[in-house]
């Protein structure tokens, strides 16, 4: 089943290094919003089938046999999906919104909820279902949202995945693996752009990107000294010898370090997935007009 927000970031809630709050007329404009968009049916349509399986969903993933919000007297009582939302802890808001787009992935109701948040000075946004933090500290945010969004798209699943969890774990203060995710992403991505599923290095994806002419050549050095900066972060403060005689100790990679890299992995990715559905667009393109030649 699918990991929610509170299991994702579970020790960065516990340590609160999260933040979390939603004030009670967002709470009420969020549950308005998914209402909308959801599927209802049974008589007169009174029956809200996206909050009922998102319910199931929710019961299952926190082991419960009924969900429990806090009522105006500020006491625990069982609920149901609406007044989980109003009720519930943030982190429990964030759970059921990603439920409720576990059930029913709208776009739509997505970019509506956004616009939602960020009318109400909320930090957070929902990229792909989930919940990505977009306060102040991250530099490039709309960059970052746009990249998720054109990699979903494109239907690059796998890379998608990968730059969700690179921040995801920065937010989590896991900064090594989100470096390496950062760097699998675009991987990832190449090997979409590529049409490959083979097991092939950074350097020999680059080297087709480069000979398709899908990169310019000239971006090659670029692109090389990126591996060289994401992997030497999470390598060569490991290797004997370095670190000043610490060896093999591992050594937590700066927040600083893991957030430029993210961000830089963010720009390649928006750069590689564009010219690759610019050039899809050509092909079509090309296509279309070769048909509408008429015979000679």
């Amino acid at each position: 089943m699918k990991t929610y927000f509170s299991k994702r970031h579970a020790d960065a809630l516990r340590d609160k290094k999260l933040s979390l709050s939603f004030s009670k007329p967002l709470r009420t404009s969020i549950v308005r919003i998914l209402d909308r968009f959801s599927v209802r049916g049974g008589w007169n349509d009174q029956q809200n089938f996206t909050f009922d399986e998102a319910i199931t969903s929710l019961l299952t993933f926190y082991g419960k046999e009924q969900l429990e919000a806090f009522d105006e007297k500020d006491k625990r009582v069982s609920t149901y999906f609406e007044g989980f939302i109003k009720g519930g802890y943030p982190s429990e808001v964030l759970d059921a919104i990603e439920a409720w787009f576990d059930m029913n992935p709208d776009s739509a109701c997505e970019r509506e909820l956004n616009d939602c948040l960020a009318m109400n000075n909320s930090s957070w946004r929902i990229v792909a279902g989930q919940a990505m933090l977009m306060d102040s500290e991250y530099l490039h945010t709309e960059m970052r949202v746009r990249t998720l969004r054109l990699l979903k798209e494109g239907d690059a699943t796998g890379a998608l995945e990968e730059f969700q969890d690179a921040i995801s774990d920065l937010q989590a203060g896991e900064t090594k693996d989100a470096v390496v995710k950062a760097h699998k992403s675009i991987e990832s991505v190449m090997k979409t752009a590529l049409g490959t599923s083979e097991h092939l290095t950074f350097g020999k994806l680059l080297e087709q990107l480069l000979k398709g002419g899908l990169i310019p050549i000239y971006y090659q050095e670029f692109l090389v000294h990126f591996e060289k900066l994401a992997l030497g972060a999470v390598k060569e403060r490991n290797r004997p010898g370095t670190g000043h005689g610490q060896g093999n100790v591992a050594i937590d990679v700066p927040r600083s370090l893991a957030e430029f890299v993210i961000n830089l992995a963010g720009a390649i990715n928006l750069f590689i997935i564009e010219r690759w559905m610019e050039t899809k667009r050509a092909t079509k393109g090309g296509s279309s007009s070769a048909k509408a030649q008429p015979r000679p």
